[in-house]
């Protein structure tokens, strides 16, 4: 089942279903998932989060701040967005 949590796995590129429907992408501006990010400062402090509208399922992201793209997945639908404070690595040299 997509619904299952087990069934779907976090990698670079977003969420990968192992079996059944793939969630539908969803690319959001970076402003509009910056709201994502401001968000979820304030969800931890406030021990709240998001559902979706749709399937019931919690909005959930794993992302780091030195991430180039954010997501965060529901059930049915992943939103995706560049980090609009990213930037790369220096290059290392010797």
């Amino acid at each position: 089942m997509a619904d299952d949590p087990k069934t779907a796995i976090w990698t670079p590129d977003g969420v990968k279903v192992l079996g059944g429907k793939a969630p539908e992408r969803v690319e959001l501006t970076p402003g509009v998932g910056e709201w994502f990010v401001q968000f979820a400062e304030v969800a931890a402090a406030l021990r709240i989060g998001v559902h979706c509208g749709y399937c019931g399922k919690d909005l959930i992201g794993k992302n780091s701040d030195t991430d180039q793209v954010f997501t965060t997945a529901c059930g049915c639908r992943e939103f995706i967005w560049k980090n609009r404070d990213y930037r790369p690595p220096p290059a290392v040299t010797h």
